[in-house]
């Protein structure tokens, strides 16, 4: 089995993608963190011009009144010294208080899932790996164990960019201090670990199913992108008084890594999915992986690779 592991982790680490796909999640997390530090001042100082004037600052036909308690109430939302805010910091799928998106670092882990898939079905070398291996579950074993890898050593890349961006945020931050302690910190991390690797896995699955390397890549595009229209769908036409979308494998990892709902993650101002936590998500979550691969192990068995 390490033999396996070893020539999947070759295989990606000689590969220009995955340093690729490495690369695009550390400068997502880059300007999340970002726009995390800006925001707040930015809020302060329209706050601080009051008036009409800071409602056509905002771009909003407001009275004053209105633009005055919009702007404080989003100001608290980001508010940098709060325990809520410095977790969302943490984050590593990039939810800070000032993104509210999982998008960037999800689906690059998914598509570090799909190429670790398809990049045999693609150049041909499944053929040559199964005739070395004949059996094909620890041939995908290895592959799930080389994603897994990447994924954490990527996700430990962001975890440190993190600790940095609540390091300035406090030190930046007027009477802002710490108001997590490490073991919650630590805590937020190995969820975000947890979650990028079972998303990678579930892109594994996904292109081991597909096989073709654009048709996976276009499948998990479209879950990334098509899963929060169908969240916001079902926020709008139920009011945000069903959880029964939340148990879609994005907001899945969401949920796991950040402690945000979908109807949460969408603004809702109602408790709906609050009664699903975080261990709940993480073990929905794995449920998800873990279902895909055993599908796609069996598949794998059975098709013809010629």
């Amino acid at each position: 089995m390490s033999a396996v592991l070893g020539a999947e982790l070759l295989k990606l680490r000689t590969t220009r993608t995955p340093w690729v796909i490495g690369a695009v999640a550390l400068a997502g997390m880059l300007l999340t963190q970002a726009l995390t530090l800006v925001l707040p001042r930015t809020l302060r100082a329209l706050e601080g011009l009051g008036g009409s004037d800071a409602g056509s600052h905002v771009g909003a036909q407001l009275s004053p009144a209105d633009t005055s308690e919009l702007l404080s109430g989003l100001a608290a939302a980001t508010d940098l010294g709060s325990a809520t805010a410095q977790r969302s910091l943490l984050d590593l799928l990039g939810q800070g208080p000032a993104s509210g998106s999982s998008g960037v670092t999800t689906l690059c882990v998914l598509l570090l899932g799909v190429l670790a898939a398809t990049a045999d079905f693609r150049t041909g070398g499944i053929v040559p790996t199964a005739l070395a291996v004949p059996d094909r579950l620890r041939v995908l074993a290895g592959k799930a164990g080389a994603t897994a890898t990447v994924a954490l050593a990527i996700g430990a890349a962001l975890a440190l960019v993190t600790a940095v961006g609540l390091v300035l945020a406090v030190a930046t931050t007027p009477g802002a201090g710490l108001a997590i302690g490490p073991g919650e910190a630590l805590g937020v991390w190995a969820r975000g670990l947890a979650v990028m690797v079972l998303l990678s896995w579930l892109g594994l699955a996904v292109g081991t199913l597909v096989r073709g390397q654009v048709a996976a890549i276009v499948v998990v595009v479209a879950l990334a992108l098509v899963e929060p229209m169908i969240q916001a769908a079902a926020l709008v036409l139920t009011g945000g008084a069903t959880t029964a979308t939340s148990w879609l494998p994005i907001t899945l990892g969401s949920l796991a890594s950040a402690g945000q709902g979908a109807a949460q993650l969408f603004g809702a101002t109602s408790d709906a999915g609050a009664g699903l936590g975080a261990a709940a998500a993480l073990a929905g979550l794995v449920a998800w992986a873990a279902v895909l691969l055993v599908v796609a192990g069996a598949v794998f068995r059975r098709r013809d690779l010629a």
